[in-house]
């Protein structure tokens, strides 16, 4: 499966890159939002937007590393990568002020509270950062299963983020009072979910094939 696996490993690069690149470009950089902020930019702006999708493409990277991370013969790169990936999706999605209240609860008699519009996102990282660690028992599945798992991957990543982001755009365009491009970030994050779902249409077209 070595192409599948390169194909994967740029995918996932792309993804990376587009969820920290512009998806609103403005010549003025105040005004750029890169693909994470926009769930921020939709919390303050505009609450009836589903903020958390905008979440998804950073989270299926997430699983994906721990999928590729599983395909490696060194056990070491295993155990590392999935927990490294864990770290750093917990460490950028958490919520602040889910930190916040637990560090509250931990300093005073106070119980936690969690804080009721934190939710989502609160579950959305426990379930990616657990689905991260273990993403590596995947590698014992044939090629096909493997094949529809990245699909799916692929799509549960790109589609409830774009048709955000198809919602949010003439509201931003409305906002910044101007016509609003599409930044090289949404590019990479599309290109990057289209080449992971090639990579999985492949192995479930090609089961026996050896990649």
């Amino acid at each position: 499966m070595i192409v599948d696996f390169w194909l994967c490993l740029v995918g996932f690069v792309l993804v990376v890159g587009g969820c920290l690149g512009p998806w609103v470009p403005h010549e003025t950089a105040a005004l750029t939002v890169t693909g994470l902020e926009l769930a921020r930019l939709a919390r303050d702006a505009f609450p009836h937007i589903t903020r958390e999708f905008f979440y998804f493409p950073f989270v299926a990277a997430s699983v994906l590393l721990g999928l590729l991370a599983g395909q490696s013969a060194g056990r070491a790169v295993r155990l590392i990568a999935p927990l490294g990936a864990a770290t750093v999706l917990l460490g950028t999605l958490l919520p602040f002020s889910v930190v916040e209240a637990a560090r509250h609860a931990l300093t005073s008699p106070a119980p936690f509270v969690l804080p009721p519009n934190s939710r989502g996102q609160l579950i959305l990282v426990v379930v990616g950062a657990a689905l991260t660690l273990l993403a590596p028992l995947a590698h014992r599945l044939p090629r096909r299963p493997w094949g529809i798992l990245i699909a799916l991957l692929a799509l549960v990543g790109s589609v409830p983020a774009l048709y955000q982001f198809a919602l949010l755009r003439p509201h931003i365009v409305a906002l910044y009072d101007a016509p609003v491009g599409l930044g090289w970030g949404l590019v990479a994050c599309v290109a990057g979910f289209a080449l992971l779902l090639l990579s999985g249409v492949r192995a479930v077209a090609s089961p026996d094939r050896s990649g």
